[in-house]
């Protein structure tokens, strides 16, 4: 049996795991937390940090494991790249491509190059350099870590003071130190995430998200089809070019952007899946085999033989379930309005488990479908409202 190894195992790798163990592989999953959920799916797990790409490279030598895959994690991919190009594997892109689609500074410099629409932004390393920029600036403004992901070390300045503390954040935060700034665009914020096949978009969903308690989180999301065409065809072209341009790889391919005056703005482009198990959203909406497609498109396996099911729901997204303070968790009720939308659902903390960091933990998870869109975003701007978390203090 070949082994295959997973670059995490948290509730976003999940469903990865089960897709390899389908096909066949024996499944190893690494990282740094032994306690999340995806390591118990596993057939074994390697305690290592899967952003030292040296490390994971030594462990995939020493189990002499056949392929890889990575992760809903930005370093992930990029470790992966880097792995399958010192072991000659097929199904990822060069260790160069991966840093420029994952490094902010290098990935604004080649779309700016490339002539696709993005805010211009500016990459600092130094403090006092930054400082003296903020003076010049029409706000608000973004100040954004270089290096990191899921919104962290990234802030909104409305003036100067706060431009100073966002900046020390952006650096406090970066393994680099190096941090970008770009004016704040004022719109919808959005992602598309598709698939490509011989540098051609075969699946495509659009993706509506909700950040209420905290703005550089994704809370919830909203997936349909049914997107503003011209947006989408200029997003599709937009990503066939950088494939075109890159000789990029079959996989996932996700563009997140803000609409503005009817026109996207790219934000972040990534060669991975949204976290969240987000694939499972995108397979309810769109019939596509995501997780079987990026499994088999990163270990090198055919992908002729994709099969297309019936759509579960026009429209379904994610909610995590947050709360406003730390403190310890008793339980949480959802009211029958939202019990019946709900197909899937995965709870995170235990009774009496802790919240020791608000902005970012999420009680559970849930999965919502619905045939009427409207429908779906009323009731997702009163999920935080209608979900009543109890604390046991």
């Amino acid at each position: 049996m070949k082994k295959l190894l997973i670059l995490n195992g948290s509730l976003s790798e999940a469903t990865l795991i089960e897709e390899a163990k389908k096909l066949g592989y024996y499944t190893i999953t690494s990282g740094n937390n032994p306690s999340l959920l995806g390591h118990a799916l596993a057939d074994e797990y390697i305690p290592a940090d899967y952003s030292d790409k040296e490390a994971i490279l030594k462990i995939v030598k020493e189990n002499n494991i056949d392929c890889i895959v990575s992760c809903a994690n930005d370093f992930g991919v990029i470790t992966s790249c880097y792995v399958a190009e010192k072991m000659g594997w097929p199904g990822h892109d060069t260790y160069e491509n991966a840093l420029i689609m994952h490094q902010k500074d290098l990935f604004k410099d080649f779309i700016q190059k490339l002539g696709l629409r993005t805010p211009v932004s500016k990459v600092f390393e130094s403090y006092d350099e930054a400082a003296k920029y903020v003076k010049t600036v029409e706000y608000p403004i973004i100040v954004k870590a270089n290096d990191l992901t899921g919104g962290k070390g990234i802030l909104r300045a409305d003036n100067e003071e706060e431009a100073l503390f966002a900046i020390k954040n952006a650096i406090n935060r970066s393994r680099t130190s190096r941090f970008v700034i770009e004016p704040f665009i004022v719109g919808n914020q959005q992602s598309i995430v598709t698939f490509v096949k011989d540098k051609k978009v075969i699946a495509s969903v659009t993706c509506d998200c909700f950040s209420p308690i905290n703005p550089y989180l994704i809370q919830s999301e909203l997936l349909f089809t049914d997107t503003d065409k011209a947006v989408e065809n200029e997003l599709h072209e937009s990503i066939e070019k950088i494939c075109d341009t890159l000789d990029l790889k079959d996989g996932i391919f996700t563009l997140q952007y803000i609409v503005s005056d009817g026109k996207p703005y790219i934000i972040e482009m990534m060669r991975r899946c949204l976290g969240n198990q987000f694939l499972t959203v995108a397979h309810a909406v769109t019939g596509f085999p995501w997780e079987e497609a990026l499994v088999k498109a990163e270990i090198g396996e055919d992908l002729s033989n994709l099969k297309w099911e019936k759509p579960l729901a026009k429209y379904a997204g994610h909610h995590g379930i947050m709360v406003r303070r730390n403190g310890k968790i008793k339980g949480y009720t959802i009211p029958e309005e939202l019990q019946k939308h709900i197909f899937k659902k995965i709870d995170i903390l235990k009774p009496y488990e802790e919240i020791d960091d608000y902005m970012n933990q999420r009680v559970a998870y849930i999965y919502y479908k619905y045939d009427d869109k409207q429908e779906a975003l009323d009731t997702i701007k009163r999920m935080n409202d209608i979900i009543k978390v109890e604390f046991a203090d």
